[in-house]
């Protein structure tokens, strides 16, 4: 690319956005205490620094820790009706989750959001690791950053603009060294010193990567194209009401050093007001010093300090700026826990706090948003440059360890797709959330699958599912076994040996102290005994007892008793009826009750 028309590019953008550089600096020396550099004389010698703490920096570090939970990430697209559809979902999803932790970005977000609160905007950067042949994601600092974008939003071109040591610029492009250190051409050339900061200015496009020098004659280091064919770069920026990138402190900074004058002021005049003159009669010859002094005088009354009081208007005004940079920063009292009204329930501490949750809303729908297409240009990106390398991937999915072999052009296979949320409940807090979710679920107004990928903690929503319908079953199982032992007393009444049932469950007992899961235990207990030698197993079709007598078990078959026509299950032997059957059907002199009566009734 052309260097004059790359650096006329530049120079347009760094014109355009002086207005934004200018803001940028001046939070950035507020920030650090400097408020001598942005408002020069504004602190006295003695106090070169506020003795006021800095809210913009409170305000923007505790907005940044709610902002940093890193979203939830998810590669499924609708409903997908078949087994291989959804593996390959899962397959991609635990592929972007690698991207994630590979780039480290959970130690990161604080920082990233940090950035984005303060200065409006922030880039992400999709960079190829050829070390370890995947993408790599990294958040730029939005300082001395050039985005442009096209009128559908896209970023065409980004450039990067810092200093740096010239011994170091020498020490990476050993090539261009003496350019760099700009090493004598005559003998009267003093040359550059080594720690010389030289100001570096790298342009990217969709053709090319540009880095060059304009303090060296624009000296270009590196020229390369650029083989991905777009601008690798995703930007989360604030709502503005116009083109330019503002932060959420921008008018906050006056507010605040307005507040740290007064507070200088105050100290100053609490100063002169202890050490003020001392106004004295004119009676009095000697003026002793120190503690327990005595003055002899005749007019007592007139002894007094030449001195001002402290108006009782500047601790309005410091009330008043107190307040206005709450209301700059949007910070409320509930978001720090200073609150100072007499609030009986928690409605109001949740009034207060409403527009701070509106804040982490919109910043996490934003944030969010350049992940999912920072995480769309890194399966680009892979399946690009890696098209058929086979790679190993480690990490955690919802708090499920996983380990994947992948190959991009098989398990990405130009599906670029990501979704990329903070769930349904973004904005509140965990017990908030939880409440919510279970009002809904209560009222069948959402399935609990729903619930559970909206719960305020990492898990694994098919796992989970399966191990509580396990503890169900199992559950279910212990209440059937139950039974059976409540019922024992009732068989041992009516003639019948109990020992059998005891026995399983003691069985069953047994079992389970040598760590057998439940399930398998009742199994082992209830399975039917072996059958004889030369017979038919007992609780098979057509098996019997070991005497060959009537027959007995369950015939797997139709579920009813073995040797038993269907529909006879609770009948006698041949369909017979029972003999309390036959004697409900007789009258008290021994004759049959042919009586039948008809009842209707009305369904439900």
């Amino acid at each position: 690319m052309d260097i004059e028309f790359v650096a006329r590019r530049v120079d347009a953008l760094r014109r355009a956005s002086a207005e934004r550089d200018s803001r940028y600096h001046e939070l950035y020396d507020v920030r650090r205490g400097k408020l001598s550099d942005v408002m020069p004389g504004s602190l006295p010698d003695a106090w070169p620094h506020p003795i006021v703490a800095n809210w913009i920096d409170t305000a923007a570090r505790q907005l940044a820790e709610n902002l940093a939970p890193l979203p939830s990430i998810n590669c499924a697209t609708g409903v997908m009706a078949s087994e291989a559809s959804r593996k390959f979902a899962g397959k991609r999803t635990k592929i972007a989750y690698s991207y994630v932790l590979e780039s480290d970005l959970k130690k990161k977000m604080p920082t990233a959001c940090d950035w984005y609160i303060s200065y409006g905007m922030l880039p992400i950067i999709i960079e190829p690791d050829w070390e370890t042949g995947r993408p790599v994601l990294r958040f730029d600092n939005p300082m001395k950053s050039y985005p442009q974008w096209d009128l559908r939003g896209r970023v065409i071109s980004y450039t990067k603009v810092w200093r740096e040591e010239a011994w170091k610029l020498a020490a990476k492009f050993p090539e261009y060294s003496p350019q760099i250190l700009g090493e004598k051409a005559n003998p009267w050339d003093q040359g550059a010193s080594p720690d010389t900061m030289l100001e570096c200015i790298k342009y990217c496009d969709k053709d090319s990567y540009v880095l060059y020098l304009p303090e060296r004659q624009n000296l270009v280091l590196l020229n390369t194209p650029n083989s991905f064919g777009k601008v690798p770069i995703a930007i989360a920026c604030k709502p503005t009401y116009d083109e330019q990138a503002r932060g959420q402190f921008d008018d906050a900074i006056w507010v605040h050093l307005a507040r740290a004058k007064m507070a200088l002021l105050g100290l100053e005049a609490t100063q002169k007001t202890v050490r003020a003159p001392l106004a004295i009669p004119t009676d009095v010859q000697k003026i002793p010093f120190g503690d327990d002094a005595i003055l002899r005088t005749n007019n007592p009354r007139d002894i007094v300090r030449v001195g001002q009081d402290f108006p009782a208007a500047a601790f309005q005004q410091e009330s008043m700026l107190e307040q206005e940079i709450m209301r700059a920063t949007r910070t409320p009292a509930a978001a720090t826990g200073d609150v100072n009204a007499s609030i009986i329930t928690g409605k109001g501490v949740e009034a207060l706090g409403a527009g701070y949750d509106i804040q982490i809303v919109t910043g996490q729908t934003m944030i969010g948003n350049a992940i999912q297409e920072a995480l769309s240009l890194a399966f680009e990106m892979d399946e690009t440059y890696w098209p058929d390398t086979s790679k190993t991937i480690k990490g955690t999915v919802n708090g499920t360890p996983f380990t994947e072999t992948y190959r991009p052009a098989k398990d990405i296979k130009g599906d670029h797709t990501v979704n990329v949320t903070y769930g349904f409940a973004s904005g509140m807090n965990p017990n908030q959330a939880l409440v919510f979710l279970l009002q809904l679920r209560g009222d069948q107004d959402i399935s609990r699958d729903f619930l559970q990928r909206q719960l305020p903690m990492d898990i694994d929503v098919a796992q989970m599912q399966s191990q509580i319908d396990n503890e169900q079953v199992t559950d279910a199982l212990k209440q059937g076994v139950f039974a059976m032992l409540s019922s024992a007393g009732i068989m041992a009444q009516q003639g019948m040996d109990p020992t059998e049932t005891l026995r399983k469950a003691a069985s069953i007992i047994e079992m389970r102290e040598k760590g057998t899961p439940m399930h398998e235990a009742i199994l082992k207990a209830f399975a039917p005994p072996p059958a004889p030698p030369g017979g038919t197993a007992p609780g098979t079709p057509g098996g019997g007892s070991a005497g060959g007598g009537v027959p007995y078990g369950i015939n797997p078959a139709t579920g009813s008793p073995g040797g038993v026509a269907a529909g006879q299950a609770e009948m006698g032997v041949g369909g017979k009826p029972d003999l309390q059957t036959l004697l409900a059907g007789l009258s008290s002199s021994g004759r049959p009750n042919l009586s039948a009566s008809v009842k209707r009734s009305v369904p439900a």
